[in-house]
């Protein structure tokens, strides 16, 4: 599966070389080709080769360039493409070409974006009450041996999983995670239910679901026995805190999560290394549903290590709380400290 693609900007920079209309483009970043997990090939065009001595490719993590992390320079002009490689995979990356003249840069390209892939298979996960429940599993195949795991959970009610193509899926699966997400029963191409609602006031059938989840992944020869994490929104993060207790889970990361039932499907369980985020305002007109009270009860109930952000100012709920990348970084950076790659 490849993530690309395009032009961040159409304006090219003039320069100041003698015979060239400095307003004219003479070199034309053109959409990347041959993508993999560890590259993909630049592509251009030049109008004139007059004046210049040599083409230079800069390759940065952040669009506005502040931090080139690669620099190539190719002496013979007549080339039209090249390829990059030794990158990361499900990486966003972004470039532009300049033309020389004397080492010197006098005409850039716009700035292009790509992202390396990375594989996802999709297959179906049976239930031991024998539901199918529609599953996707990513990770690098440039990576070799195990390393620890991620289940990724979802909200109720859910028809498109969110947690597919999000950017803490490919930061995490970046790093070297195997990351397993699939859809709750009655949700998406899974088994259907005959009322959701009764996922709700029984949640012994998620429970079902997860341990399922659980078992597929710490059994996947790609992963570290006993190594797992758990991360999920809203429902899913009441599951990724009633899968807190299991032996292979290390550590949770809970967005929005409701106290109800956590301790009721696993009574007696302890709730450790925990990381939970909710909105300040993500409380709803029924007063008894108040997310920020719920995650500091939850919080206030579990072992050292923990953590607790209050988003200000926004009812933004579950997953939606990702759309921010300064708490993708607070989730993969908690996720690197509390269940480390070997």
């Amino acid at each position: 599966m490849a993530f690309l693609i395009g032009s961040l900007s159409s304006c090219e920079q003039g320069g100041g070389v003698e015979g060239a209309d400095p307003v004219t483009p003479v070199i034309h970043a053109l959409s990347p080709t041959n993508i993999s997990e560890t590259g993909f090939q630049l592509n251009w065009s030049v109008t004139t080769q007059l004046g210049y001595s040599s083409i230079a490719i800069e390759l940065s993590e952040d669009e506005e360039m502040d931090r080139v992390i690669k620099y190539v320079e190719l002496n013979d002009i007549t080339l039209i493409d090249y390829q990059l490689g030794n990158l990361k995979g499900a990486s966003r990356y972004f470039y532009r070409l300049s033309l020389l003249n004397n080492g010197i840069s006098v005409f850039k390209s716009g700035v292009m974006v790509a992202e390396t892939s990375f594989h996802m298979e999709s297959f179906k996960l049976l239930t031991e009450d024998n539901y199918e429940l529609s599953s996707k599993l990513a990770y690098l195949e440039s990576v070799s041996g195990s390393r620890p795991g991620i289940i990724l959970m979802h909200e109720f009610g859910v028809w498109v999983n969110p947690w597919v193509g999000s950017d803490i899926l490919k930061q995490l699966v970046s790093e070297g995670y195997v990351c397993l997400t699939f859809f709750f029963r009655g949700h998406g191409t899974s088994t259907p239910v005959d009322n959701l609602m009764d996922l709700i006031n029984d949640k012994s059938l998620l429970a079902n679901d997860l341990k399922a989840a659980i078992g597929y992944l710490n059994g996947h020869e790609l992963v570290s026995a006993g190594e797992l994490g758990l991360m999920g929104g809203s429902m899913g993060a009441t599951m990724a805190l009633a899968g807190n207790g299991f032996e292979e889970v290390k550590t949770s990361v809970a967005l929005s999560p409701g106290s109800d039932g956590v301790l009721v499907i696993f009574p007696g369980m302890t709730l450790s290394s925990v990381y939970y985020l909710v909105g300040e305002l993500d409380i709803h007109e029924d007063p008894a549903v108040n997310f920020p009270a719920e995650a500091s009860s939850l919080f206030d109930l579990t072992e050292e290590p923990k953590k607790l952000d209050l988003i200000a100012g926004t009812s933004d709920h579950g997953s939606n709380l990702l759309s921010r990348d300064s708490l993708n970084t607070s989730v993969k950076n908690w996720i690197l400290e509390s269940l480390p790659l070997n």
